[in-house]
């Protein structure tokens, strides 16, 4: 069952943009080297420059070989995840201009058995940036350096979960598996890792979210301030047209 949730930002952002996401897995499903899902490119949100991924793993035995987690193609893997061989340790993996394997591995924070994990790999190619969190919290990240020549490259290929044509499979059970069209900040992945709607939050990139709520303030201000202005003069008046009693 794939499940689709779609939301607009506010009226008064003036960037209309949808902010949507599938869920591809919901129940846990265990994944084999022989049994994994593969997801064409049109059941995915459509993709602008920025994507997140959130999931939650559970590894039943370590490979002999780095296995892949999910990944997109061979020749274009943004976005992708692999893990190391013996301990499991999570590898983000993207394609950037000039590099098609490029990313960072996660020393130090291999996957122990039989114990769940939630993670989420966010990307932006307008902020040139990739970040990973584990449990909800932001444990590392790879930023491009030359900002003017080089961009993520995103791809229509199919999504590979669990496995790939080329790699050896992963082992172990998935779920919640989460296909985001925009890049997560830190409390919306927090959302996520709680079961909550991330396209729900306020806490997204408007440039015009302040001025729009400036303006709001200022108009609100200038109604009130206009209503004092014309009840004074109502008031004065009323004064001015009293006609004194004749005694």
């Amino acid at each position: 069952m794939i499940i689709i949730i779609v939301t607009s930002i506010p009226v008064f952002c003036q960037n209309h943009e949808q902010r949507t996401y599938r869920e591809l897995i919901t129940e846990r499903v265990l994944f084999t080297p022989e049994y994994n899902r593969v997801i064409s490119h049109a059941e995915l949100p459509v993709v602008k420059d920025e994507l997140s991924i959130t999931l939650k793993i559970n590894g039943l035995e370590h490979c002999p070989d780095s296995i892949y987690c999910t990944v997109k193609t061979e020749s274009n893997r943004t976005p992708a995840l692999f893990l190391k061989l013996s301990d499991s340790t999570p590898c983000p993996r993207l394609l950037i201009t000039g590099n098609f394997d490029i990313g960072f591995d996660m020393d130090g924070y291999g996957f122990l058995l039989n114990r769940w994990y939630h993670i989420a790999y966010t990307l932006s190619d307008s902020e040139k940036r990739v970040d990973f969190y584990i449990g909800g919290k932001w444990v590392g990240s790879f930023s491009i350096k030359n900002v003017q020549n080089q961009s993520i490259i995103f791809n229509d290929g199919p999504l590979y979960i669990g496995s790939h044509l080329v790699w050896n499979g992963f082992t172990g059970q998935i779920s919640n598996f989460r296909y985001y069209n925009f890049r997560l900040s830190h409390n919306e992945v927090l959302m996520d890792y709680s079961d909550e709607d991330p396209t729900k939050s306020i806490d997204y990139k408007c440039p015009n979210r302040f001025f729009d709520d400036l303006s709001i303030g200022l108009f609100l201000g200038l109604t009130i301030l206009a209503g004092g202005f014309f009840t004074n003069i109502i008031i004065n008046r009323r004064r001015y047209q009293t006609i004194p009693n004749v005694m």
